[in-house]
């Protein structure tokens, strides 16, 4: 790693780390500090091998990301000297390295031959890391609220209740659903958006949005179906047969920016509400967990 630490210097870039869906971003700054990449941050330092850090290519929006090897994710601004560190890191990767990627490009283009694009794109999934899912779900729900969807109308305390009636209920309804993580979510519909809905909606990574409208008979059904459904991640799956240039390139250089950017216009059309133009969706048909 010689050329980083020749390119090393004081000079720092601002970036927000994002740990988890769950947890506010925390304003961090970068460094190069010989050949590991130091993160400061209020109270902590961290220094991590440069060459085990996801180097970005520019996102939809102008934001790189840059992946951690425990799947935290570092947001910021494109700057020449993040191009500089990332180049250095990549000039410094050894043969070997070189030739793992080649035989990865290798075996995915035997697998675009053998079975097709979409095919491929799916046998490719598990190496997608969970963290990717949980970005893909952020936008969704981000677009849903200012699309259809309203705050809560419920007290903060009746919003409790139900979360912990629902997940003490799950483990009786469904105990084959064994997700590592997920969350509830709840809003209200704008209108009659919602009315084809079945109240619960499953977003990659495992947050599931509970309409107040809809609460009541047949939520810890229509939950238990969405929580299975993301278990065995079917949004991602969708993407992958929807847009597998996307998701092959992500694991191929190790850049899913392009997957994120494509996740709103691909499941937005297997969404429970009525679109701005257009018929409305099918309540057993158009649905992000089950495709």
């Amino acid at each position: 790693m010689d050329s980083i630490r020749e390119s090393t210097s004081a000079v720092s870039l601002q970036a927000d780390l994002f740990g988890s869906s769950t947890q506010p971003a925390q304003i961090v700054e970068l460094q190069i500090v010989g050949d590991r990449l130091q993160i400061q941050g209020a109270d902590f330092t961290q220094q991590i091998p440069a060459h085990q850090v996801r180097w970005p290519r520019t996102g939809d929006s102008g934001v790189c990301l840059l992946e951690l090897p425990d799947g935290a994710l570092l947001h910021c601004r494109p700057d020449p000297l993040l191009q500089q560190w990332s180049e250095a890191v990549l000039a410094a990767q050894t043969p070997r390295r070189r030739t793992l990627r080649n035989t990865l490009l290798a075996l995915v283009a035997t697998a675009l031959v053998w079975a097709g694009l979409p095919v491929a794109a799916e046998s490719l999934l598990p190496q997608v890391p969970r963290q990717i899912d949980r970005h893909v779900g952020q936008r969704l729900l981000d677009r849903l609220d200012a699309l259809w969807l309203q705050p809560s109308a419920l007290p903060a305390q009746t919003q409790q209740a139900w979360r912990q009636r629902l997940t003490d209920a799950v483990t009786q309804a469904c105990p084959a659903v064994q997700l590592p993580s997920w969350n509830l979510q709840f809003r209200r519909g704008q209108g009659d958006s919602t009315r084809h809905g079945s109240g619960a909606i499953g977003l990659p990574g495992g947050t599931v949005v509970l309409l107040d409208e809809q609460l009541g008979r047949g939520t810890l059904q229509a939950l238990c179906g969405e929580l299975g459904q993301l278990q065995q991640r079917q949004g991602m799956r969708t993407l992958a047969r929807n847009q597998p240039v996307s998701l092959l390139m992500g694991v191929a250089f190790d850049d899913f920016s392009s997957t994120v950017a494509v996740a709103w216009p691909v499941l937005a059309q297997h969404l429970p509400f009525e679109a701005l133009t257009g018929p409305p969706a099918s309540a057993t048909g158009n649905r992000i967990a089950r495709r």
